[in-house]
């Protein structure tokens, strides 16, 4: 296998420019306050406003970026307009955010209703209306300005359970316009019952080195007790060895703190956090508001292990010279505490919510006698990837291309390739962008046939899709994982759920499965006597299914249509009695 590595400068890059460009206009906007007060916004419900989930709430691979009103497990209740404005993208899909609407305020804000059941009056009107143009349930439309307007308070939509929502609510944002970012909607006045302080439940103490990458097999985790917002551990003292002291590193902390509002169990995220040491606040985070260019840098906030393991909810007191997020305040050192052995000091950490209900911690940092490190050493491997750093790998089975900028922090290199099967890394490492990867293709009669294929640890296997040429398959790769080329000949099988042929079916709705087991469905129609119809697609369910207007009667033919990303095509065909 032939192995090369590049090691650059960071900012030799587009890349690495543009990073620095975003990360400066991060900290000009945190430097400007935004003014809450001066927005009188109608509440996007009609009913109390219970929260399910509140703003920069941790999530996999994101901050929430809005808050989820309880609907008391059903769908059907009015969502409202918060301000006149007009509509300025509609979006229907099964998964995300599922049906959804933008409205555009002429107060320069923008707000967002995820997870409708329905749109109402000529919202609807146009998002259907859309759909039959371009003959899909899946549509994505930015309607001209002021060609769709609203007004405050009035019904533009019906809450539900569409896309990937769990269970029935509302989630709902609002965000800057001009910049996009999202905004903490608890911070304009919403009629939000909060009286509930944060609740620290541990805290980690890392070795860490001067970029702010956490040592291997060098932390501890503490149980932390108490309540009412005073919290404490056992003797009030940490104790580390004098070896996670290093010159040129030092040590982080992180907490494992969450909030809950008035009304519900539901764990929430913290707005503020401060870390302290010796009366000086050496680090601070703040939740107004999350660009969408770095949210998915949430996995190098928290502690992500801890999290997709244990689902425990650390939040780092420290961060990596590499991330970009705008929610850091006041910071010295990256929040890394330069520290020597035989030395003791004192900390306090304070978590804050959007309410202004506080929690705290106090405890005394000692470190042990004996020298510190002089470098702390991330692994024993030879080879390994860094996050600042570009890797290239290639041989006759595979062709890798790894850009600076993928990686949170440096990860162990693990490469084996053989024919049509190599495996990169290890899907428990996140990547924050893609990677371009070759295979062989397996023939060139079937270039359309072929895709690659992703297989987790676990088993699970995912379609990446990619485009044959020159004898190879390539396509851009967000996982680490065991990766080969299938060939798809077999189309999607189509199977009618709650109806039989040459039967009268009436008005009731009509579904059917279609299972795809190969390079994934991309498009799935209905046609009566030759017209198209809207074809729904509910994930949730497994079904596809069709509601039966009313005006239909007599005997049609009906066509099901089914394509997988390889061109395959199932039809079944009907000839029912409505």
């Amino acid at each position: 296998m032939n192995l090369l590595k590049c090691y650059f400068c960071s900012m030799t890059t587009t890349r690495h420019i543009l990073l620095l460009l975003f990360i400066c206009f991060s900290y000009l906007s945190n430097a400007q306050k935004f003014d809450y007060s001066k927005y009188d916004l109608h509440a996007p419900m009609d009913i109390p406003m219970v929260l399910a989930a509140n703003f920069g709430e941790l999530r996999t691979n994101h901050f929430h970026t809005g808050i989820d009103i309880k609907t008391y497990r059903k769908s059907g209740y009015n969502i409202l307009s918060i301000e006149d404005g007009y509509v300025s993208r509609i979006k229907v899909s099964p998964w995300g955010y599922g049906h959804v609407v933008y409205i555009d305020h002429y107060n320069g804000l923008t707000s967002v209703y995820a997870h409708c059941e329905a749109f109402v009056g000529d919202l609807a009107e146009l998002a259907y209306d859309q759909q039959e143009r371009q003959m899909g349930f899946e549509v994505d439309y930015y309607p001209a300005k002021d060609s769709l307007k609203v007004k405050k308070g009035q019904i533009i939509a019906k809450s539900g359970n569409t896309g990937g929502s769990s269970a029935p609510h509302l989630h709902f944002e609002i965000r800057e316009t001009v910049t996009e970012h999202a905004l903490n909607p608890l911070l304009f006045g919403f009629d939000i019952a909060d009286t509930q302080k944060p609740t620290i439940r541990r805290l980690k103490v890392y070795a860490l080195t001067e970029e702010g990458y956490r040592v291997p097999n060098k932390s501890k985790t503490y149980t932390v007790s108490g309540g009412n917002g005073n919290y404490s551990i056992p003797e009030n003292t940490i104790h580390v060895d004098a070896n996670y002291a290093s010159s040129r590193g030092g040590i982080g902390f992180s907490f494992d703190v969450i909030d809950k509002l008035d009304g519900a169990n539901n764990v929430c995220g913290i707005n503020e956090a401060f870390l302290i040491v010796n009366s000086d606040t050496v680090f601070s985070q703040n939740m107004e508001h999350i660009s969408f260019l770095s949210n998915r840098q949430i996995n190098t906030h928290k502690d992500y292990e801890e999290y997709h393991n244990r689902r425990r909810h650390y939040q780092k007191a420290f961060k990596t010279k590499h991330n970009p997020l705008p929610i850091y305040r006041t910071m010295k050192n990256n929040g890394i505490l330069k520290v020597d052995p035989g030395q003791s000091y004192p900390i306090q950490y304070i978590s804050k919510d959007a309410y202004g209900n506080k929690s705290q911690i106090e405890f005394t940092l000692k470190v042990g006698e004996g020298q510190k490190a002089k470098e702390q050493q991330m692994f024993q491997q030879k080879e390994i990837l860094y996050p600042d750093s570009a890797f290239l790998s290639y041989d006759d089975h595979h062709y890798i291309l790894f850009p600076p900028g993928i990686l949170y922090e440096p990860t162990p290199l693990i490469i084996e390739s053989s024919k049509n099967l190599i495996q990169f890394g290890s899907d428990l490492i996140p990547l924050q962008e893609t990677f371009k990867l070759m295979l062989p293709a397996i023939s060139n009669q079937k270039k359309n046939k072929q895709y690659i294929q992703r297989e987790s640890r676990y088993g699970t296997k995912y379609a990446e899709g990619g485009i044959v040429k020159d004898g190879w398959i390539t396509a851009r790769i967000k996982s680490f994982g065991n990766f080969s080329v299938e060939i798809d000949t077999i189309a999607p099988v189509i199977k009618a759920r709650n109806f039989s042929n040459h039967t009268k079916v009436g008005n009731k709705r009509l579904s059917w499965s279609i299972s795809e087991k190969g390079s994934g469905l991309t498009d799935y129609d209905i046609y009566i006597d030759n017209e198209w119809q809207l074809l729904k697609y509910e994930p949730k369910s497994i079904q596809f299914y069709f509601d039966v207007p009313e005006w239909m009667n007599g005997k049609k033919s009906v066509i099901i249509r089914a394509i997988d990303a390889c061109g395959n095509k199932s039809t079944e065909t009907y000839e029912l009695n409505f």
